[in-house]
């Protein structure tokens, strides 16, 4: 086993028995000396080849579904592949991490594309209340982030992207679903296992998450699929959401042999969270 997979196995045990004031100190502590070491398998300089988690095609949908007059918030934005294509979309674009060298190669990406309208954050995906105002942002975007936070924390999380969100603004959650998992390094060193051994603290599902979210407050919950049209490539085909919990409903019914493939690429999390456009925030003291 490779030494930075053997260090997050180790990491992300500790993190799953560690108390809260504890595991805020692990997050950087593990991403970081973890990062470090992953890192160092990457030979190519182009950003594309040294991205986990976002695609070429994900980023193309991600960049249909925002405009010029937006604010966005990349939770999780790792070594900066995100934050640099979506940039000439946007009106302005923060992408805030836990681990320092991705954080210092996003900040030399940016420089080196001289991008402007970008800046990149060390803050963790719950310390967001804390570092931004609320009502900043009009679009939240987290790719492959959600997963890695302990539920409590991942609870935390949605409350506090509540709060930076404008009224009206939106939550785009790019995540895997527990279905179909473990998605972490697990499923590669442990395929027997049932359950996320590595960095995946809280695979979840549509159902789930949405269930959270609601209670928090957000509304008029979407999915997204891509969906590709001959001549103009692919384009993000927005569904209700219970279509994405009725495709979990079969795929929990349905065996392996009697599942139809479409469903494989159906389940993957692609979600939209709006918040209310009428809202009014309370501020919760969190600690």
């Amino acid at each position: 086993m490779e030494e930075w997979k053997w260090l997050e196995f180790q990491y992300a045990k500790q993190l799953r028995e560690s108390g809260v004031n504890e595991r805020r100190r692990l997050y950087n502590e593990a991403y970081s000396a973890v990062s470090k070491l992953a890192i160092e398998r990457f030979k190519s300089s182009d950003p594309e080849d040294r991205t986990a988690g976002t695609s070429k095609l994900l980023v193309n949908l991600l960049s249909q579904m925002v405009d010029k007059h937006d604010n966005v918030l990349e939770i999780g934005s790792g070594r900066g592949y995100t934050c640099l294509m979506l940039a000439p979309y946007v009106m302005s674009m923060v992408g805030t991490d836990v681990s320092e060298p991705s954080i210092i190669e996003s900040k030399a990406i940016l420089s080196r594309h001289r991008v402007k309208n970008v800046e990149i954050k060390h803050v963790s995906a719950f310390e967001l209340t804390g570092n931004f105002s609320d009502n900043e942002f009009s679009v939240c975007i987290s790719i492959d982030v959600v997963e890695h936070l302990h539920p409590e924390d991942a609870k935390e999380h949605l409350r506090q992207v509540f709060h930076v969100l404008k009224p009206g603004g939106r939550y785009i959650i790019i995540m895997p679903n527990r279905l179909d998992g473990p998605h972490d390094i697990t499923r590669e060193e442990f395929p027997e296992a049932r359950y996320a051994l590595g960095f995946h603290l809280n695979e979840s599902t549509y159902r789930q998450m949405t269930k959270i979210m609601r209670a928090i407050g957000f509304d008029s919950f979407q999915v997204f699929l891509p969906l590709r049209i001959p001549k103009k490539g692919v384009r993000p085909l927005i569904m209700p959401y219970q279509f994405s919990i009725v495709s979990e409903i079969l795929y929990r019914m349905l065996p392996d042999c009697l599942r139809p493939r479409i469903l494989n690429k159906i389940i993957p999390i692609r979600l939209v969270a709006h918040k209310p456009a009428t809202c009014q925030l309370v501020r919760k003291c969190h600690k």
